[in-house]
């Protein structure tokens, strides 16, 4: 029989993605992917990873929503 995970955890799952994807973007983080020595696909990649993990979240919990 199947478990199903706990639902405050899935919910601070949400979160993190969340707060780790403003951090990328909206933080003096910014500074070094947005460099001009910076490869210009470097912003492209982190939200490719964001959106990877974001897809890792919802394939390790298929019946909540995260």
């Amino acid at each position: 029989m199947q478990k199903h995970p706990d639902p405050i955890r899935l919910r601070e799952s949400a979160l993190l993605l969340a707060l780790f994807a403003l951090f990328l973007f909206a933080s003096p983080l910014t500074a070094w992917w947005a460099d001009d020595r910076a490869h210009w696909l470097m912003p492209y990649a982190l939200w490719l990873f964001v959106i990877l993990l974001g897809a890792w979240l919802r394939r390790r919990y298929p019946h909540h929503d995260v």
